[in-house]
């Protein structure tokens, strides 16, 4: 079954292309249809997900995946939360949103954090609409480690670890990662459906 992935970001499409393998399911991303992007003005990551996904149909005309995620620092009052992409502005480098967010973690001593990832399973001519949840807990160090990953994934150091995302192989990301959780539940999900 083919499938739209309602994002453009090189980094997510590869952890899709990677968690979907073997599932029945071929994701194709939304930029084989279209280059739009789709503006995420939703107050939530559901909202934001959401918008992404219904836009996507239009476009395409196939069921879609779409995730919204971001970082949540507890100490900033879960910033930078759903605005983790555009943290230091529209279009800026994954550096300038890292640098943004060392700078207001200067002298701050709780650096507790979490990666969450709410992903959507959206296919409006079969009223299906299934919603699942992943999410990674650690803390952010005080400089960047590693060079895999994306994002925040240099300065995210792993729960009980002083690893950051950066600095482990994406194989093991890809079991560990907020991303993996929530792609694992909704595969869970989707099997069920195609079951019933």
């Amino acid at each position: 079954m083919k499938v739209v992935l309602a994002s453009s970001n090189k980094g997510k499409i590869k952890e899709f292309n990677f968690l979907f393998k073997n599932s029945g399911f071929e994701v194709i991303p939304l930029s084989k249809f279209s280059k739009i992007k789709i503006p995420e003005t939703g107050n939530s990551y559901e909202e934001n997900a959401y918008l992404k996904a219904k836009k996507s149909f239009e476009i395409s005309g196939l069921p879609v995946l779409a995730d919204d995620s971001g970082l949540e620092v507890k100490s900033l009052n879960n910033e930078p939360g759903i605005f983790s992409a555009r943290y230091a502005g529209n279009d800026v480098t994954d550096k300038k949103n890292n640098e943004k967010l060392l700078a207001k973690l200067k002298n701050e001593s709780n650096r507790d954090a979490k990666f969450v990832s709410v992903l959507i399973f959206y296919d409006p001519e079969k009223k299906i609409e299934i919603y699942t949840y992943g999410e990674l807990k650690g803390s952010i160090g005080k400089k960047e480690k590693g060079a895999q990953g994306f994002g925040y994934d240099p300065l995210f150091k792993i729960k009980n670890t002083n690893i950051t995302m950066a600095q482990i192989s994406f194989e093991k990301r890809m079991k560990v990662s907020h991303r993996a959780e929530s792609t694992n539940k909704m595969l869970a999900e989707l099997k069920k459906f195609q079951n019933e």
